[in-house]
């Protein structure tokens, strides 16, 4: 009876699961051949640590993903599980262990990628009857596989828009039928605003431009159907305040930095977008800078085409339609347009995010055309012969325009183009909807091939080497000290390290970011960008001042082991200045070190002073906040400008100071000095941003140093630790014709004068508690009057009670919270409460509570 049943569902709906599986199985099977490797970029870089962060927490300590000492120097985690976390996929995590995250990913997008089929499908198909839904599986497996999904499908957090974007325009169209459907258009809107709130902006946007040319193509009343659509449209969007008012607030106090100036000029000329329907049209540059992804295979392109002269579509619609696709067209280039679909930002890599939506609409077309045809008349098969012919000669005619245009690809996307000319001619053929399918088909799988195989991607070991060391590192150290305190590497395979090995550090990768930290690390002198930071650069004051009481290094032999057992890193800095730290405990490849000058996270400081940082003046900068710390007024660092070279290699200087220029562009041109070091201590390099490594390499008595990205201040390197009277020899070789050495200088970092004077401060600072991941403690006697400083950011939620009482707060450093203490004896509390969250989750129910109230008794 239950096979009968189970045979009777399969042939009812087997193009529901066909329309599942063909394309999570043609994703898929392409990274299964590659050994599950799908890191790259990003995703390697920066969501998987999140991912894990998520794994970690949702269970075992959720008030984690409402604040986290994690993320940078400490942050609301609201926003960042908002945009990257928030999709029911992400569940499937738990059914893997930390190391096999890669392939959970793998798992979770290929069948995001089977769903967007699925949900196509169901919305394509009510356009045909019979063999004819053939049609609708292969428009289903072109969006699903189309240029968006091939190229971005490691931005994960994207997809779940897609698989709603066909229940949306569903949704929309039951609203023009008698039919009640009170949930569907309330859900699928809360679905998207809450899975994404970015990409779910984009189809609602495009939702509303829909339900416009749907009413204007209607033809009975519409009063009803418009209150009906944003009744709904509003009552799901309040559904999903918990997660919208946070993060608009988040977005509102500058979390998101980028380039937001207006022009009202192109970013690209609008034909090189048909650039992207050639097969493969995806690499590396694309993914950076380039032209939206359309690809939508060859017969969809055509068929959008014959829409607009398809004389069975009434002429109204053609113009609502064509109005809508050029909309979309020029919105990838216009700049006011461009800066609205990406809520007012302009994207930093991956262009055009919302060029799935003109995929789809263009494959939409599409249908309609296959809905309404039997067979193509002679115009449409003459205009059919007539694009074919100019697009094979536009690419030829550009093939230097763009790496991908290469004569393979162009060969490739020529033929297919010709099979659909064939299969348009031959439309009455009765093999022709199987033969349609097979040619999509085909043509995705071809492109997925040509486009991902221009990507590299990271070993799935070296991932888990590096979480296994680290975390074996880090679990150790919660054992040997349980205070709260930062940790940080000298090296790293991501920025986002902290979130993925359960550790306080500095580092931080997130399009949600605070800017008034990445302002401060910027003064400090640390690695920074503007969705960045890293406490590369950094040095033992620095290290000290933010609270970074342990520092895990790699140990040298670790090379003698096996390739996949050894950990890889993408960026490491040489430390000298750490070699006085003890040595806390060695493991197999990597150490830890205690920094016992270390600030704890909440200390007091004798007075309360104005912090005015310098552009480009690191060390200075270093120095100031120390002084406003201590209350001290010290000088921590001995300087050497480098002025006069010992000796010039291949370079003679010219009328400008301290420039020098090549002699002979092939040799080796090199400008070398030779000093004695002052006194025992660590020595730094004052490097300025514009000596980064296309500029110059740099040597110092034979070690290279990692001057790869400067970004636009001057950076400390440390180059040694040295006893009194020992030789520097430093060489700087040219990478240019020209190099200009203002502003280079020797510093010498007056350790023994720090030591002094920060473990004094230290013995009178209280011991702070951290009670959950939202509240700290500590119980301090003030002899008079005092400043509570810390090293944690400042926010509005921080709630400060001194014996039960509110403590006002305020700003210190331009940064930190802060707050002034009266004479006697204090227990001090703070407590993070996000407001903006509190106030969403009780919107969201009142709404859910109306929703509810208010439902058609016959729904």
């Amino acid at each position: 009876m239950i096979i009968e049943k189970f045979k009777s569902h399969l042939k009812t709906k087997y193009l529901y699961w066909l329309s599942f599986l063909l394309p999570a199985l043609i994703f898929a099977s392409y990274f299964i051949y590659r050994n599950q490797e799908i890191l790259t970029v990003d995703l390697g870089q920066q969501y998987i640590d999140f991912l894990s962060f998520y794994k970690n927490n949702l269970f075992s300590n959720p008030l984690n993903l409402v604040y986290t000492l994690s993320s940078g120097l400490g942050n609301s985690f609201i926003g960042t599980w908002a945009y990257y976390l928030t999709s029911p996929f992400n569940l499937l995590l738990f059914l893997f262990s930390n190391s096999h995250l890669p392939e959970a990913i793998l798992l979770i997008i290929s069948l995001k990628v089977g769903s967007i089929g699925l949900s196509s499908f169901y919305y394509f198909q009510k356009f045909f009857t019979g063999d004819n839904k053939i049609f609708a599986l292969a428009a289903s497996l072109a969006f699903s596989l189309s240029g968006f999904v091939i190229s971005y499908n490691l931005n994960l957090m994207w997809l779940d828009s897609l698989i709603l974007l066909p229940l949306l325009l569903d949704s929309i169209d039951k609203l023009f039928v008698p039919k009640k459907h009170y949930f569907y258009l309330i859900g699928i809107t809360f679905l998207l605003w809450f899975t994404n709130f970015y990409t779910g902006f984009m189809t609602l946007f495009f939702g509303l431009l829909y339900f416009i040319s749907k009413l204007i193509n209607y033809s009975f009343s519409k009063k009803k159907i418009i209150s009906q659509y944003f009744i709904k449209s509003f009552l799901g969007t309040t559904l999903a305040a918990c997660v919208l008012l946070p993060t608009f607030f988040e977005i509102l106090n500058g979390k998101i930095h980028s380039d937001t100036s207006l022009s009202m000029g192109m970013q690209f000329s609008p034909y090189q977008v048909f650039y992207k329907l050639t097969i493969g049209a995806f690499n590396f540059t694309e993914m950076e800078k380039g032209l939206p992804n359309i690809f939508l295979t060859s017969l969809f392109t055509l068929l959008c085409l014959l829409y607009f002269i398809n004389q069975k579509i009434s002429l109204k619609e053609k113009i609502t339609s064509a109005i809508l696709l050029i909309f979309l067209f020029f919105s990838f280039s216009f700049n006011p347009l461009v800066l609205f679909w990406h809520l007012g930002q302009y994207p930093v890599w991956y262009p055009a995010r919302f060029s799935f939506i003109f995929s789809f609409y263009a494959i939409y077309l599409g249908v309609q055309v296959l809905a309404h045809t039997k067979q193509f008349d002679f115009l449409s098969k003459l205009a059919c012969v007539i694009l074919v012919i100019c697009l094979g000669i536009f690419l030829f005619l550009n093939i230097h325009q763009k790496e991908f245009l290469n004569q393979t690809n162009i060969i490739l996307t020529i033929l297919f183009f010709l099979c659909s000319l064939l299969i348009i001619l031959f439309f009455n053929y009765k093999w022709i909807p199987v033969i349609f399918f097979g040619l999509v088909g085909l043509e995705v799988s071809i492109n997925l091939l040509a486009s991902l195989d221009n990507i590299s991607y990271q070993k799935n070991y070296d991932y888990s080497n590096f979480t296994k060391n680290v975390s074996e590192s880090i679990n150790y150290l919660h054992k040997y000290d349980s205070g709260p305190y930062r940790t940080e590497k000298t090296f790293t395979r991501s920025d986002n390290d902290p979130l993925s090995n359960n550790y306080y550090g500095i580092s931080n990768f997130n399009s949600i970011s605070n800017r008034s930290i990445i302002n401060l690390v910027e003064y400090l002198g640390l690695e920074n960008n503007d969705n960045s930071f890293t406490n590369n650069y950094a040095t033992p004051l620095s290290d000290s001042i933010l609270g970074v009481k342990y520092n895990i290094v790699p140990i040298k032999n670790r090379r003698n082991l096996p390739e996949k057992e050894q950990v890889v890193f993408t960026s490491a800095f040489y430390r000298p200045d750490l070699i006085t730290n003890k040595v806390v405990k060695s493991f197999k490849q990597l150490q830890i070190r205690q920094n016992s000058t270390a600030l704890p996270l909440l200390f007091v400081s004798p007075t309360h002073k104005k912090t005015k940082f310098y552009p480009s003046m690191p060390a200075t900068n270093q120095n100031l906040l120390f002084d406003n710390i201590t209350g001290k007024k010290t000088n921590l660092f001995n300087s050497l400008y480098l002025t006069n070279p010992t000796k010039i290699q291949n370079v003679k200087p010219t009328k400008n100071l301290n420039e020098y220029k090549k002699i002979k562009g092939k040799q080796t041109s090199a400008i070398i000095f030779n000093i004695s070091s002052f006194q025992k201590g660590p020595y730094y390099l004052e490097l300025p941003s514009n000596l980064d490594e296309k500029t110059t390499s740099v040597v110092v008595n034979g070690h290279s140093l990692n001057n790869q990205d400067l970004g636009i201040s001057t950076k400390l390197l440390n180059i040694g630790y040295y006893s009194a009277n020992t030789s520097i020899k430093i060489i700087f070789y040219l990478n240019n014709k020209n190099i200009n050495l203002n502003g280079v200088r020797v510093l010498q970092f007056r350790q023994s004068n720090f030591n002094k004077i920060i473990h004094q401060f230290n013995k009178r600072q209280p011991v702070t508690q951290q009670t959950s991941p939202i509240t700290l403690t500590i119980d301090y006697k003030a002899k008079n009057k005092q400043i509570l400083n810390s090293t944690i950011p400042y926010s509005s939620n921080w709630l400060l009670l001194d014996n039960g009482k509110v403590l006002k707060k305020q700003k210190f450093a331009h940064t930190f919270l802060s707050a002034q203490l009266k004479k006697g004896y204090h227990h001090i509390t703070l407590i993070y409460i996000p407001i903006t969250f509190i106030i969403g989750i009780l919107i969201s129910i009142m709404s859910l509570n109306f929703i509810l109230v208010f439902r058609p008794k016959k729904d």
